[in-house]
This record gives C-alpha cells, sequence and structure tokens, in this order.
C-alpha cells in the first residue's frame, strides 16, 4: 500500500470551498487519493463517476447542507450527534475487527486493523469535541458511561471475530465498495459538522477542537484512499467488469437511507451495511 504524503491546510481548504454538488462526492475521493503516491486507481474512478452520474447522492446536494446546518444550530441536537457519532464508531469498529479476524490477505488484515482501531479512537474524539464544544452540559456520571462505547482496540491486540457477528466473514469486494461509499458520506458530514461545531464552541477551546477534528479528517480521508486501492486491485484481479454497476447499487442504498433522513431532517453517519 502506497504510504500517506505530508497532510496540508490546503487539503481542508480545497474540500471545504468543493460546491454541494454530486462533484463534491468525486473531490472527497480525489482528495484522498492524492494522499498516496501515484494512487490513480482508474477502474475504481471509472465505477464512482458512473455511479455519481446515475444515481447522484443527495448527500452532496446543498439541501442536505441546509437541513444540517438548520438541526446544528440547535445546541441540543448538536450535541446529541456528537455522542451518536461515538457510538456509531465504536459499532463500526467492532464490525471492522470482525472483518480483518476472517481475511486471509495479510495486507488487507493489516488495513481492516487499523481502520478499526481508528474508529475505535474516533469513538473517544467525538466525545472529546462534546466536550470541548459543549463543556459541562452532560451530567458526569452519564459522561462517564459514554466512554463504554469504544471497544479501546489496540494494534497489539490478537484478533478475534465477535460470536454470532454478521461480519465474521471473509470481506468481499462488495465491502469495500459500501465502506468507500460510507467513508466519503463521513467525510462530507465531517465537513459540515466541523463549520457547525465552530459556532458552539468557546473561544478557548477551538483550538483544541480544531486538531481533533483535524485528526479525524486525516483518518477518514486515508480510509476512502486504502478502500479505493484495495477495489481497484480486486477489480483488476478478478475481471471486475461489473464494478460501475456494483458501484451504482450500493450508491442507490445509500441514497435511500439519506432521502429518508432528509424526510424526518434526521442526519446520521450510518456504517457500512
Amino acid at each position: 500500500m502506497a504510504r500517506s504524503l505530508p497532510w496540508t491546510g490546503s487539503d481542508i481548504d480545497t474540500l471545504l470551498s468543493a460546491a454541494s454538488s454530486p462533484a463534491r462526492v468525486a473531490t472527497v475521493a480525489k482528495v484522498a487519493l492524492s494522499q498516496g503516491d501515484s494512487r490513480t486507481c482508474p477502474a475504481y474512478l471509472r465505477a464512482l463517476m458512473e455511479a455519481l452520474a446515475r444515481e447522484p447522492p443527495p448527500f452532496g446536494t446543498r439541501e442536505y447542507s441546509d437541513v444540517y446546518r438548520a438541526a446544528a444550530a440547535d445546541r441540543q441536537w448538536m450535541a446529541i450527534s456528537l455522542m451518536a457519532n461515538a457510538e456509531r464508531e465504536g459499532d463500526g469498529a467492532t464490525r471492522l475487527w470482525s472483518l480483518a479476524a476472517c481475511s486471509a490477505d495479510p495486507e488487507e488484515v493489516q488495513l481492516l486493523k487499523e481502520h478499526a482501531v481508528d474508529e475505535s479512537r474516533h469513538a473517544l474524539a467525538y466525545l472529546a469535541l462534546l466536550d470541548l464544544a459543549f463543556p459541562d452540559s452532560v451530567e458526569p456520571k452519564f459522561r462517564a458511561e459514554l466512554e463504554q462505547l469504544s471497544p479501546r482496540f489496540r494494534m497489539s491486540q490478537p484478533l478475534r471475530a465477535a460470536k454470532g457477528s454478521p461480519y465474521a466473514r471473509t470481506p468481499s469486494i462488495d465491502d469495500f465498495v459500501q465502506m468507500n461509499i460510507a467513508e466519503i458520506r463521513t467525510t462530507i458530514h465531517h465537513l459540515m459538522q466541523r463549520v457547525a461545531l465552530s459556532a458552539h464552541c468557546p473561544p478557548e477551546n477551538l483550538v483544541r477542537m480544531t486538531k481533533v477534528l483535524d485528526m479525524l479528517l486525516r483518518d477518514e480521508l486515508r480510509h476512502v484512499a486504502y478502500t479505493a486501492v484495495l477495489i481497484d486491485r480486486k477489480a483488476a484481479s478478478a475481471g471486475q467488469e461489473g464494478l460501475p454497476q456494483m458501484f451504482c447499487r450500493r450508491m442507490r442504498d445509500f441514497n435511500r437511507i439519506t432521502h429518508c433522513e432528509l424526510a424526518k431532517s434526521v442526519l446520521t453517519d450510518p456504517q457500512y451495511s
């Protein structure tokens, strides 16, 4: 796997300045791939672009941004959203851990394990954002219980699939397509979130909050990139001519989830399923 290139502030500026449209989804993928050495991923990009044309995602639209911005203006909604994000990251970490435990490919195992450790850490990062943006907003006993949302995985831990987990199986190219779309969607959600949080966060906590947000964004882009590389590699080795159709089908699934959320004005970051 290609190594990551140094992170620059211009990457954040590029993502934040991208207009809300399906093109913003493509921008996220291209910025993510630019973080590595020569990650062109032609089969992946062709499939993604076809899916964006045939199944334009609502989570890249101005309507989605407007709904999020209106909801995030409410302090209570924003605080609850951060706790929900922490819960989803912890759950996603457990799913990834099971997939990693069942893969026969050493590089795949390493990447999925790293992803699981990242999401385990992200659960705690969202709780840190809660503390920074809304100090003393959560009763101490409940705040302590929230720490249990993270499985606290470490790279030094041996892998073991969760008993009875539907993710205790060998990961497929379809799994990585779903992960990739989910990570792109989460990145776009994160970009809206960092703008919304800046309006709530006390000035004295802004610098620390920005550092946490930058870490989260860096990790999300790395997840987009590694799943893209694996998709491209698997498509090439297996002669996956049906990759565009698979991307379209899975984009349609995520779009259905997003349309339901927009109808309820409740926006979430569903883990891949």
